[in-house]
């Protein structure tokens, strides 16, 4: 299996296929190159017959940060990047193995979208969770109809909307998350969470899966479509423009950490 990516490390090990983001001094901020990455891993995954259970973390002090805002600012990321993360995101979805995310640190934006798309979520007590998009004038990918699946449309338009951030306590308390665990014990407790996935990931549990996002995701194309819309008016309008520029500054940055 290849492994030679430039921005994450793919790792196959007991019927699991570890995605690693590694780009620890972006705090994993995901830009153009790691969503090319990040589809080839995924198609690899997706693809081994061994390989039950594909599982997210990240390398360094964060699972992920977002978007890679100075790509962003510097006009490198455009409509195409949007198309080929939410590719990736329905790649996760739609794939018979069960998705799980292993978050800590910093899981801000592209990371809560990731998060969201898989089929489990755990973070540490600690993690910092976040959709700040908003306050850059873009629209947070699909996650506003994932996000309103898992927490409610009430409470879905409040982390959105506001972009303030929650630890792994309260994202478990709302149901954005499945488990939390320990920070200091994070990488025992999430290979544990590994281990028993793979072991219950039978052709059953993984057609149940399949069963359960159609259902409950309904007309997807149409969603895609106007998220699309949003978006292109999101990349025009002077708030965007008026963050870009503070990004570029760095003395006036924006408020929050990251974006999409």
């Amino acid at each position: 299996m290849r492994t030679d990516f430039s921005t994450l490390h793919l790792e196959k090990r007991n019927g699991a296929g570890w995605i690693t983001f590694n780009r620890p001094k972006r705090l994993n901020a995901l830009d153009f190159a790691s969503k090319w990455d990040l589809q080839a891993a995924l198609a690899l995954c997706i693809n081994d017959d061994a390989i039950k259970v594909i599982a997210f973390r990240g390398e360094g002090r964060a699972f992920c940060a977002g978007i890679d805002l100075t790509d962003l600012s510097a006009g490198l990321i455009d409509e195409r990047n949007f198309r080929l993360w939410e590719e990736c995101l329905r790649m996760i979805e739609t794939s018979d193995k069960i998705a799980i995310a292993c978050m800590h640190g910093h899981a801000l934006g592209s990371g809560v979208q990731l998060a969201l798309s898989c089929d489990l979520r755990v973070a540490t007590r600690g993690t910092k969770i976040g959709v700040p998009a908003g306050k850059e004038g873009l629209v947070p990918g699909l996650s506003v109809m994932r996000l309103a699946r898992f927490v409610g449309l009430g409470r879905a338009k409040e982390i959105v909307m506001w972009g303030d951030f929650m630890d792994g306590e309260e994202a478990a308390r709302i149901g954005l998350v499945n488990r939390v665990v320990d920070d200091e014990a994070k990488d025992e407790a999430f290979e544990q969470v590994v281990a028993r996935t793979v072991s219950i990931a039978t052709d059953g549990v993984r057609l149940t899966k399949r069963a359960m996002n159609e259902i409950a995701y309904g007309d997807f194309a149409e969603a895609y479509d106007i998220y699309l819309q949003c978006q292109r008016l999101g990349l025009q309008s002077g708030d965007f423009a008026k963050a870009m520029a503070a990004w570029r500054d760095r003395g006036t940055a924006p408020q929050s950490e990251s974006a999409a």
